[in-house]
């Protein structure tokens, strides 16, 4: 899931931005929650609150407290939220340098920009580490999310595949999935017994994924249109042409 926020003091700005958002999220499968504020101290307020966001597109013009004020703030608290500004004055650039900013977007800004931004907000997340953690025998372990190939099923046991070595533990696949929903990282559940790590596909057939290694899973043929749909909107996410 990723939690985005937007702030601006004009309402209309906040509806238009929110609703490019969920349409983009929505055709590249991407969860995403927003929260819109129309003050910037509630913004800054809600985060030293203990709330906490991915990504914040900021507006800079605001009554009380303009957006600098309140992404200093809002630093203090969180050094990796990545802040995207959105103003109609390009000469407010330097002022904010020192917030260390992910995008500058100027006004009026259209959902292409927006979706451009955004792909590359996930993108710059995903490939943050994170872990999967987990109990076996008594002993907690964590995994590297990025070296999980694939999780594979079978019965009460659930197989743990990394780049390295396996690992096991008891549990089921629909619980590992929806726990890897609050991660960051892509996981394409291409069968029953099978969700696989979309970092380490290499290619999509027709009834099957490869992946880096060389391994064939097969999708079940009632996940085939949907697998297709998923992996072709994160391939239009997630690449970068180098």
């Amino acid at each position: 899931m990723i939690n985005v926020a937007i702030c601006d003091d004009v309402v209309a700005t906040t509806g238009k931005i929110e609703t490019m958002l969920q349409n983009i999220a929505k055709r590249n499968f991407i969860p995403i929650d927003t929260d819109v504020f129309w003050e910037g101290g509630r913004l800054a307020a809600s985060v030293e609150m203990g709330n906490s966001f991915d990504i914040i597109f900021l507006d800079i013009e605001m009554g009380q407290e303009d957006g600098i004020t309140v992404a200093r703030r809002i630093r203090k608290i969180d050094k990796k939220v990545l802040i995207v500004y959105v103003t109609s004055h390009e000469n407010y650039m330097l002022d904010s340098f020192e917030i260390r900013p992910f995008r500058f977007l100027v006004k009026p800004v259209s959902e292409e920009q927006i979706e451009h931004c955004f792909q590359a907000a996930c993108e710059d997340i995903s490939s943050t580490d994170s872990y999967f953690r987990y109990s076996y025998q008594r002993i907690s372990h964590k995994i590297p999310i990025v070296e999980i190939l694939y999780f594979e099923s079978n019965r009460r046991k659930v197989k743990i595949v990394t780049e390295k070595e396996n690992f096991e533990l008891y549990g089921k696949l629909n619980d590992i999935e929806k726990s890897l929903e609050q991660s960051k990282a892509a996981f394409l559940r291409v069968h029953q017994s099978f969700l696989v790590n979309y970092k380490h596909i290499e290619g999509l057939g027709y009834d099957f994924v490869v992946l880096n290694n060389g391994k064939r899973i097969s999708i079940s043929e009632d996940r085939r249109k949907l697998i297709s749909e998923q992996y072709c909107a994160m391939e239009d996410t997630f690449y970068v042409d180098k």
